[in-house]
């Protein structure tokens, strides 16, 4: 079995591989070494994008919707009226069938892959169903 051992930087002194301190001065052997960065942020980064694409064009159509719905209401407000029923007389209600809305499903796939800096790989998929009624 072979003596690996790490020099003190500060005095000289050998110590074993594992130790952070030097046993002769207390020198911190691992305060110097750069610290592992991980590239994780980015990668949330990329991965939610299509989620965060797919949410505003859901506030954008809904932003629409209303200002469809805000528009036919004043236009309805607005229109001349042509003949005013007697309140004592009631009047038939039309029957009113509901009407079929079209609907649109938009899917949104996204597969990540994460190195933690060891070599060691962390990998996923994720899935997003968003349906829309027309």
């Amino acid at each position: 079995m072979s003596n690996v051992q790490r020099v003190c930087v500060q005095c000289g002194e050998g110590n074993p591989v594992e130790a952070r301190y030097c046993a002769r001065c207390g020198y911190d052997s691992q305060a110097a070494l750069p610290v592992q960065r991980t590239n994780l942020p980015s990668v949330i980064g990329q991965a939610a994008l299509p989620v965060l694409v797919g949410a505003a064009g859901l506030v954008v159509r809904a932003g629409w919707k209303l200002l469809q719905n805000r528009l036919a209401q004043t236009a309805v407000s607005n229109a001349p009226i042509s003949h005013v029923p007697h309140p004592a007389a009631p009047q038939p209600r039309p029957e009113v069938t509901p009407a079929r809305r079209a609907k649109r499903t938009i899917h949104i796939r996204s597969a990540w892959a994460v190195n933690n800096g060891d070599g060691v790989w962390r990998q996923g998929t994720s899935e997003q169903t968003i349906e829309l009624d027309d």
